[in-house]
């Protein structure tokens, strides 16, 4: 009697689970149906069941009917909550049951769901970042990474995925999680997908997070990964300039000058330096240079007068120390040779800007000095004119 009672009690249990089992059935047919109402219910159900809530199918399921509502409009969410469905399926397939048997029974319908899941989880990204909701496509372009990771996919040797890798260390990039888009950034450059955009927005990240101590070593990883990306050499000069090491950018510069001899913009910066350490011949090189491959550089143009003028100012000063009064005039007259170099450059730059304020006022003091009294007159009352306005 008691084998009786055993076996049917036994029967009994097998029936419960069986019907705990066919309401993940039947919530699958509602989605097919697209009753997802009464899809959710059934998944709710089997979700509380200590049964079902242990099989990788209900998951599967889940996930599948999240996928169907956001179709629907339920919101990105509903897409990443799909996603975190198909890990607890794979986590639970990686287990088996309670006796550790049937690992991997799912693994074939994981897949097949995972294939026709990506491309609608990937395309949910991408809408995210479009509309700007960058920290939802960040987490969807990482899962998509980490799902390629699963252990179902592991005899297939999928090669990492170089494109969501960099989508989501732009995305984290944007949504300001700057520790997560380093991370990202760093792999995309260890793959050589857009490394040299990569080296670029480190950059920025390091300078918004204060992260002072790793922009040259970067900057210096892009100029040497990237050789023919100019950008590289230009922001690591950038930094040496803003920070004030001169020194430091003339070395890059004369590389960055030697692979582009024809770029004007270079010579300016170069000879801006060599002016600001008073090596004028070199400076003048430069910003002659510059003038010579772009005849409308109004920058290089007054700078190559202010050059000549301050010389000017240098040895006029020197020539006041001077007690010999011939000593004094040969030095006197050598100041005034700079001064009226320096005119016709500045007159130039005023011909390319003539609002500009800096190139009229050094008009306005050699017009005097050269007793230029018409052309004082005029200088004088744009500049007035202009402080009216």
């Amino acid at each position: 009697m008691k084998r009786i009672i055993l076996l049917l009690f036994s029967v009994i249990v097998a029936a419960s689970a069986f019907s705990q089992k066919g309401k993940v059935t039947i919530a699958s047919t509602m989605i097919d149906n697209g009753d997802l109402a009464t899809a959710q219910e059934r998944i709710n159900e089997a979700l509380a069941n200590e049964t079902t809530k242990t099989w990788p199918k209900t998951y599967i399921v889940a996930a599948k009917l999240a996928t169907a509502q956001y179709k629907q409009g339920a919101g990105v969410e509903r897409i990443i909550d799909a996603a975190d469905y198909y890990f607890q399926a794979a986590e639970l397939d990686q287990k088996g049951n309670a006796k550790g048997k049937g690992i991997g029974k799912f693994a074939k319908e994981l897949k097949l769901a995972l294939t026709f899941f990506m491309p609608d989880f990937q395309n949910a990204g991408i809408d995210a970042f479009n509309e700007e909701n960058f920290d939802k496509a960040a987490t969807i372009f990482e899962k998509a990474i980490l799902i390629n990771k699963l252990p179902l996919y592991e005899g297939d040797k999928l090669p990492e995925d170089s494109v969501f890798i960099y989508y989501t260390a732009l995305a984290s990039f944007n949504a300001k999680s700057y520790e997560k888009a380093e991370q990202y950034f760093n792999k995309s450059i260890d793959l050589n997908f857009q490394g040299g955009d990569a080296i670029l927005l480190l950059n920025e990240i390091y300078k918004e997070t204060g992260a002072d101590e790793k922009i040259v070593p970067n900057l210096k990883r892009g100029v040497e990964l990237y050789p023919d990306d100019q950008r590289q050499i230009i922001a690591l000069i950038n930094y040496y300039l803003e920070s004030e090491q001169s020194d430091d950018a003339l070395t890059y510069l004369d590389a960055l000058i030697e692979n582009n001899p024809t770029d004007g913009n270079y010579f300016y910066v170069r000879g801006f330096l060599y002016d600001k350490k008073k090596e004028y011949e070199k400076a003048e090189a430069d910003y002659t240079k510059a003038v010579e491959l772009r005849p409308d550089f109004f920058d290089a143009t007054l700078n190559l007068g202010y050059l000549y003028y301050n010389i000017g100012v240098d040895k006029f000063n020197a020539a006041n120390e001077l007690r010999d009064m011939r000593e004094f005039d040969k030095a006197r007259d050598n100041a005034e040779e700079y001064f009226r170099k320096a005119l016709p450059f500045v007159e130039k730059a005023h011909e390319l800007k003539p609002e500009d304020p800096y190139a009229m006022e050094t008009l306005k003091t050699l017009y005097y000095r050269f007793n230029m009294n018409d052309k004082y007159d005029e200088i004088d009352a744009k500049l007035k004119s202009l402080s009216q306005e």
